[in-house]
């Protein structure tokens, strides 16, 4: 079965999450490090305790890098879609959507799929 995969409409990113596959989990950098002291360097305030639980859970003390490169642990593979995408990082938020890293990605994929 071949899936073609549309130029997305500017105002969302719904139904693709290309760029959060095979890149690992940008929100390992909201992990809690036991030597930290006072504020969460990265970590966005009032992100809720929940999500915070999942991070510290999953990752278990891992670096940047050292996290499962298949997706983003907040990827929703069935919506295709950030789970939390409110908390996102600044990495995810800076990814513009039709730019040319987001077209490249969507363009490899198509040639994938043929």
């Amino acid at each position: 079965m071949t899936i073609e995969l549309e130029q997305l409409d500017p105002e969302t990113c719904d139904s693709c999450g290309l760029c959060c596959e095979g890149i690992g989990s940008p929100v390992l950098i909201y992990q809690t490090h036991r030597n930290h002291i006072g504020p969460h360097p990265f970590r966005p305030e009032g992100l809720p305790q929940p999500l915070i639980n999942e991070i510290d859970e999953t990752f278990g003390g891992l670096y940047r890098g050292q996290e499962p490169q298949e997706r983003c642990l907040w990827f929703d593979p069935e919506r295709r879609r950030c789970r939390h995408y409110e908390w996102r990082p600044q990495i995810c938020r800076d990814y513009e959507l039709g730019g040319t890293a987001c077209l490249i990605r969507r363009e490899e994929e198509r040639a994938n799929r043929q």
